[in-house]
């Protein structure tokens, strides 16, 4: 029978190599951050922002799932199927008759067929990253599309109570780390952030397969893994740049805010006459 301490180092190696990654794209990570969050600010309600979001990304997931084996990319990981059921129900079943691959995502592809050819395991850095972000950043944005939207099955009041819960007290200790709340339903349209396994469990297989090859790496294959790592939030950035209709959305849902507040001023000055 493993004793209390064997049990904590089982554990701690997987954090340990989960910290040390983390700790070197922190800066990377955090600029991404920043954009999206400036980018998406009222956009996420739209549907034709959100599809385009998708869209923009769906070429990156769709080369990973086509050239990782599934020792590095479990089959239950798998969203291409999912995304294109998303662009069927926004786009329309004929979107592929018009759809182009956008300058940004050519280059980031370029840069994937090269590393593909290098190793299959720092190959493996990007999914890492892309598939923890859809587990993580991916059902929070999900979440406060569907408050936005009425389509949260909660009460309105108690999901932004939850997204708060969530945020981190110190989002470098990620031993404490709260777990996003993974959403729960699947309505059309939600198709890519929605998975039917438990969140904890995949992000445990991810966690598993670095943990594998991470502590065996040379210090030359920690260094590309890492630098890899850190390509990620580049390219992504470059992507998330190239999301069309964000200005348009952005512009319309703050025209809303302010026609809101001007209607309460000049009611109140109607109130007063």
């Amino acid at each position: 029978m493993a004793t209390a301490k064997e049990d904590k180092d089982d554990v701690e190696p997987d954090m340990v190599y989960t910290k040390e990654l983390r700790a070197a794209t922190k800066d990377v990570h955090k600029l991404s951050d920043v954009l999206v969050n400036a980018k998406f600010a009222f956009a996420l309600s739209d549907d034709t922002v959100w599809a385009d979001g998708l869209l923009s990304f769906y070429e990156i997931y769709k080369f990973l799932e086509s050239n990782l084996p599934e020792e590095l990319l479990p089959k239950e990981l798998h969203r291409v199927k999912e995304f294109e059921k998303d662009f069927d129900y926004f786009l329309g079943e004929n979107w592929r008759d018009t759809y182009e691959i956008r300058p940004a995502v050519k280059k980031y592809l370029e840069h994937l067929e090269e590393v593909n050819k290098k190793s299959k395991i720092l190959l493996f850095a990007y999914a890492y990253q892309m598939y923890m972000a859809l587990m993580s950043g991916g059902q929070l944005l999900q979440k406060k599309r569907m408050m936005a939207r009425k389509l949260w099955p909660d009460k309105q009041e108690n999901i932004q109570e939850q997204i708060d819960s969530e945020k981190p007290s110190n989002p470098d200790d990620l031993t404490t780390r709260p777990m996003p709340l993974q959403v729960p339903i699947c309505p059309d349209g939600c198709a890519a952030t929605y998975f039917p396994e438990k969140i904890s469990d995949l992000k445990a297989k991810l966690r598993t397969i670095l943990n594998k090859h991470y502590g065996k790496f040379d210090e030359q294959t920690k260094a590309d893994f890492i630098e890899e790592s850190r390509n990620v939030f580049i390219y992504n950035s470059d992507v998330v740049r190239s999301v069309k209709g964000v200005n348009r959305a952005n512009i319309r849902k703050l025209a809303i805010v302010v026609l809101f507040f001007v209607s309460i001023y000049f009611a109140i000055k109607i109130a007063r006459h």
